[in-house]
């Protein structure tokens, strides 16, 4: 039996589209700078997040390939406490799994439509990526480690 050559033409090209659109499916639009701010915040030792508890459990990894090991604990005392804020503490390798995660539910391709946790992770990860711009190297040991905090109930620091 003899395939005609035409038909074998066309069926590579369905599949090559078929491969191409799937391949797009599953990327994301990161943002400019991106890989930077992943190459900076593995080499930063510790990080502070200050978020709601709600927004820190809806946008950490879920496990998987992509984990991320914080100490979660609740602010209990000071001009934060009873605003149900949470202090997430994590190493720089850490934050790069983190803000991995965040890409790529903040920033999905149009092909996919958006996350239940897109505005979310788009929130996080729009807070992170300024300061992570804006961090220099410590001038001493006793430099405090970078904090962000996230609670837009609370006017910007000038």
């Amino acid at each position: 039996m003899k395939i005609p050559p035409i038909s074998l033409l066309r069926h590579a090209s369905a599949v090559g589209v078929l491969v191409a659109v799937l391949t797009l499916a599953g990327c994301t639009q990161s943002p400019a700078g991106h890989e930077q701010r992943l190459t900076k915040a593995a080499g930063i030792a510790r990080i502070t997040l200050v978020c709601s508890k709600d927004l820190w459990e809806e946008t950490k990894p879920k496990g998987g390939d992509n984990s991320v090991k914080a100490t979660v604990s609740e602010i209990a005392s000071g001009p934060q406490s009873g605003r149900g804020l949470v202090r997430v503490s994590m190493t720089g390798t850490n934050l790069v799994s983190y803000l991995k995660e965040l890409d790529a539910n903040a920033h999905v391709s149009k092909w996919n439509g958006t996350r239940d946790n897109t505005a979310s992770s788009r929130r996080v990860y729009d807070a992170l990526a300024p300061a992570l711009d804006r961090i220099k190297a410590a001038t001493g040991p006793d430099d405090p480690e970078p904090e962000v905090v996230i609670d837009d109930t609370i006017p910007d620091k000038k």
